[in-house]
């Protein structure tokens, strides 16, 4: 998330966009898709499902914004999306800019473009991405439409071979990155890498995130004799005797007392 303006408008910002989130009104599921296919084990599937398309959400976020307006009738708060599509990368954030000048951008939303040569599944890519990150700008539920059926086969994720993992890359403050190295960083407490970490990810890169996770905790297993010292330790504290046991007086007018000693 980037931020840029005056910080005294700040405030203004955050007004304006309450104002228009609490007028957007979930839009309609209007249109039907069916999924079919078979599993890995071979089972076909087959179901239908209903969803709210770019335009459908793009026309819920206008709604709201043009209720929000300064005492002239005018908007004072808009959206507009920042495009990037390069080394085969469809990278996409939402903007949102209110009449101060004051202006936000959301975490990248970035998916590998496997079809770059294509300039339809390329189009359909950027849909979905703006789609997801205006969703997500605006706190918009919506079920995935048919640019997401097809990015379920494009990105189902793979297991990755040590090696792989080792040379994996991603887009890190906008710039590829070791995920790796990436990942040792934020062990290290770096706190960019952390919260790279926890931001949402592609199906692929949260696959690598997992599975170097578990590399991570094969290389540094918590020691067997660290485990059982604790464990006695533990045992020791359960077992000690209040010193002052004997001690305790009971209280006449209210048996709560004793709790306090």
């Amino acid at each position: 998330m980037e931020i840029y303006g005056r910080e005294e408008d700040r405030a203004k910002w955050a007004m304006h966009y309450a104002q228009v989130k609490a007028n957007i009104k979930q839009p309609e599921k209007t249109h039907k898709v069916t999924v079919s296919g078979k599993t890995k084990q071979g089972t076909p599937y087959s179901y239908d499902y209903n969803y709210a398309d770019l335009n459908d959400i793009d026309a819920a976020v206008m709604d709201g914004i043009k209720k929000v307006t300064d005492e002239d009738g005018n908007v004072v708060f808009s959206y507009f999306f920042d495009i990037r599509t390069e080394n085969n990368i469809v990278e996409v954030q939402t903007i949102l800019v209110d009449s101060s000048g004051f202006t936000l951008k959301t975490n990248k939303v970035t998916f590998q473009n496997n079809k770059a040569w294509d300039a339809q599944a390329t189009a359909s890519l950027i849909s979905y991405a703006k789609r997801y990150s205006l969703s997500g700008a605006f706190g918009i539920a919506a079920d995935n439409d048919d640019d997401a059926q097809d990015q379920k086969t494009i990105y189902e994720p793979k297991i990755l071979t040590k090696q792989e993992l080792e040379d994996y890359k991603v887009y890190y403050n906008g710039i590829q990155a070791n995920l790796y190295d990436l990942y040792q960083e934020a062990k290290d407490g770096i706190k960019d890498a952390q919260d790279w970490l926890k931001e949402p990810h592609t199906p692929q890169d949260a696959q690598a995130v997992h599975q170097i996770a578990e590399m991570f905790k094969q290389k540094h297993p918590v020691k067997q004799e660290n485990k059982e010292k604790q464990a006695a330790l533990d045992k020791i504290q359960q077992t000690k005797k209040d010193p002052f046991e004997d001690k305790k007086v009971a209280s006449k007018d209210d048996p709560e007392v004793d709790k306090l000693f």
